[in-house]
């Protein structure tokens, strides 16, 4: 079964919008009648099951007023935030490794194989 979509994606590597999954959105052209050619940011994950619903017209985003140094402080502020979420995921990783390690190791010492 095939479907039909009412916007096409468009590649755009410097957009710093990113959805409710904290994923880098991609920009959409709409095809519909009464939105044709509009843009949209959505969700990365558009119409699959992770999907967060996400939607914010373009020319929305781009005309909202901010104060440019408030808004290059909650960037670097987002992008701080990012690189501990990654750090904390790593250190995560290791110490499952190592509970699955010592795991492993007692069954064998345990195991009248």
């Amino acid at each position: 079964m095939t479907s039909s979509s009412s916007a096409t994606p468009i590649t755009n590597t410097s957009n710093r919008i990113y959805c409710h999954c904290n994923l880098r959105c991609t920009i959409y052209t709409s095809n519909k009648a009464r939105s044709y050619g509009r843009k949209v940011y959505r969700c990365s994950r558009n119409r699959s099951e992770d999907d967060c619903n996400f939607f914010r017209w373009c020319d929305e985003v781009n005309d909202m007023p901010y104060d440019s140094d408030s808004h290059c402080a909650e960037e670097i502020a987002i992008s701080s935030l990012r690189d501990e979420l990654l750090q904390i995921k790593k250190l995560l990783v290791i110490i499952l490794s190592v509970i699955v390690a010592i795991a492993i190791k007692n069954l064998l010492t345990t195991c009248n194989c």
